[in-house]
C-alpha cells in the first residue's frame, strides 16, 4: 500500500480529506482544522497516516510520536521529531476513542502491516514500535503478529439508545431509583429560573470561560512525571466551530458565570460525550449537573435515531446506572517489524 505520513502543522488538508471522513464516518475531531490547532498545542509530534490502494484512500492514523528527547513542559517544534521512540495510536485529542479506521475490504492484519512499515519508512530506525489503544479483544491477534504484549485497559460504555422510542421508555429500562433520582434532578434544574441550559450546534464560543471550567476536569489527571496539557483555547474555538459539535453549557443567569461545559460530537449512528468538566461546589458549582447533562443528552440521541451514544472511560458504576453497556478494550504495544 502506498501511505501519505502528514502533519496537520505544516501539510495542507489533502484534496480527498471530507470524503474520507464521510466514508470512514470520523467525528468533528478528524476535520482538518481541529487536528492542526490539536497538534500545535501537543508536547510531541501528531502524524495522520493515510494508506491508499492505488488511488482510493482505505485507511486512516491518528498518532503521537512519543520518544527521546523528551519535551515535559513545552510543546513540539514544527519539524522537529525524537531520534528514538514509538507511535501512540490514539484518538485525535483523547485517548478513549480509537485513532484509526481502515476499509472493511481491508484485512486488518495487512492494514497493521502497512501502517508500520509505513511509518518506520519516514521516521527512519528510530521507531522502535507502535502503541495501539482502544483495540478490541477478538483484534489483538491480527495486529500483533504473534509478537507483542496485550494489555486489558478500562471499557468503554455506551447507551445502546436505539433500543428505545422515546425517553420515558429509556428511564422505565433503569433501576428505581435511578430513574426516581433523575426525574427529581431534571424537575429541579427545570425549576431553578437563575440555571441557564444552552445548547449550541457549530458555535463560535468564548473560549476563556470554558477554559476556566475545563481546568477543573484537567487536574484530576496527569501526573508530576509529565504534567496534563490544559485544553487550550483555539482547540476549544475551532472545535466547538464544527458544524457537527454540540455544546453544552450551563450558566448562572444572575452573574452569566459559566457553570459548566460539555461537548458531544454528533455522528449518523454513534455521537460521543467527548468532555465534561463543571465548577466545584465550593466554588460555586451545582450538585448533579453531570446526571442532568447525560440525561439531556440520552434524550437527544433518542429523538434523533441514533443507534448509541459512546460515554468513553470511567464513572463506571454511573454509566452502568444509566443504562450503559461496556466494551472491553485492549491496549497493545507491538515492536516495529523491519524484516
Amino acid at each position: 500500500m502506498r501511505a501519505d505520513v502528514l502533519d496537520p502543522r505544516t501539510d495542507p488538508e489533502p484534496a480527498y480529506w471530507d470524503d474520507l471522513r464521510t466514508q470512514a464516518g470520523l467525528r468533528a475531531d478528524w476535520a482538518w482544522p481541529v487536528l492542526a490547532v490539536q497538534a500545535w498545542g501537543a508536547r510531541t509530534p501528531q502524524l495522520v497516516t493515510v494508506l491508499f490502494d492505488g488511488a482510493e484512500p482505505v485507511a486512516a492514523v491518528n498518532a503521537g510520536w512519543l520518544g527521546l528527547p523528551a519535551g515535559r513542559f513545552s510543546f513540539a517544534r514544527a519539524g522537529s521529531r525524537p531520534r528514538l521512540g514509538a507511535l501512540h495510536v490514539r484518538g485525535p485529542g483523547s485517548a478513549a476513542v480509537p485513532g484509526w479506521w481502515s476499509a472493511e475490504h481491508v484485512p486488518l492484519a495487512e492494514f497493521a502491516d502497512a501502517y508500520t512499515r509505513a511509518a518506520r519508512a519516514a521516521l527512519g530506525p528510530g521507531a522502535l514500535g507502535v502503541v495501539w489503544r482502544q483495540v478490541r479483544p477478538d483484534q489483538v491477534d491480527q495486529i500483533k503478529h504473534r509478537v507483542g504484549k496485550a494489555l486489558t485497559t478500562e471499557p468503554l460504555w455506551t447507551i445502546h439508545t436505539g433500543r428505545w422510542t422515546d425517553r420515558e421508555q429509556w428511564l422505565m429500562a433503569l433501576s428505581r431509583s435511578r430513574r426516581s433520582n433523575l426525574r427529581g434532578i431534571v424537575k429541579r434544574m427545570t425549576a431553578d429560573d437563575n440555571l441557564e441550559v444552552r445548547v449550541q450546534t457549530g458555535a463560535v464560543i468564548d473560549d476563556r470561560p470554558v477554559a476556566e471550567v475545563m481546568r477543573w476536569n484537567d487536574a484530576k489527571y496527569g501526573g508530576a512525571l509529565i504534567p496534563r496539557v490544559r485544553v487550550l483555547g483555539g482547540y476549544l474555538r475551532e472545535l466547538s466551530a464544527q458544524p457537527d459539535v454540540r455544546s453544552y453549557s450551563y450558566l448562572d443567569r444572575s452573574t452569566g458565570r459559566l457553570l459548566a461545559f460539555g461537548h458531544v460530537l454528533d455522528h449518523p449512528q454513534r455521537p460521543v460525550v467527548r468532555s465534561w468538566s463543571q465548577l466545584p461546589r465550593d466554588r460555586g458549582g451545582i450538585r448533579d449537573l453531570y446526571f442532568h447533562h447525560l440525561a439531556s443528552v440520552v434524550g437527544w440521541s433518542i429523538d434523533e435515531g441514533r443507534l448509541g451514544l459512546e460515554l468513553g472511560k470511567g464513572k463506571s458504576r454511573e454509566k452502568e446506572s444509566l443504562g450503559a453497556e461496556p466494551t472491553e478494550q485492549v491496549a497493545l504495544a507491538v515492536p516495529t517489524r523491519w524484516w
